[in-house]
C-alpha cells in the first residue's frame, strides 16, 4: 500500500546520506590538503563524513524492512487465501555426475 511511497522516500534519503558522506569528505580532504591539518575541518568534515555514512546505513536497514514487510504481507495473503499452489514437477529430476565403482585391488571380483 505505501511500498512506492516508502521506496521514494527511502531513495530521496539516501541519496542526501551519500552527499553528506561526500561533502565532509570534502571539507575533511580541504583540511588535510589545503589548510596544513587544520583540526577544525578535519573534525567537521570527519563528522559530517560519518553522519552521512550512518544516514546511508539506515537506510539500507530500512529498506531491507521495507521489503520483508513487503513479501511478509504478499505470503500472509496466499495463506489465507486458502490456494493451494501446485509445485512444477517438470524437471527435477537431477542426474546424478559421480558414478559408484567397485573397489579395485581390495580382492573384490
Amino acid at each position: 500500500m505505501f511500498a512506492p511511497f516508502s521506496r521514494i522516500t527511502l531513495f530521496l534519503v539516501a541519496c542526501c546520506g551519500w552527499g553528506v558522506l561526500f561533502f565532509g569528505g570534502w571539507i575533511a580532504g580541504r583540511g588535510l590538503l589545503l589548510y596544513d591539518w587544520d583540526p577544525v575541518l578535519m573534525g567537521t568534515g570527519g563528522g559530517l563524513a560519518i553522519g552521512g555514512l550512518l544516514v546511508v546505513g539506515l537506510t539500507i536497514g530500512a529498506s531491507a524492512q521495507v521489503s520483508t514487510a513487503r513479501d511478509t504481507a504478499a505470503v500472509r495473503r496466499l495463506m489465507e487465501s486458502g490456494a493451494t499452489v501446485a509445485p512444477a514437477t517438470a524437471g527435477l529430476r537431477a542426474v546424478p555426475t559421480l558414478r559408484r565403482d567397485p573397489p579395485m585391488g581390495r580382492g573384490v571380483s
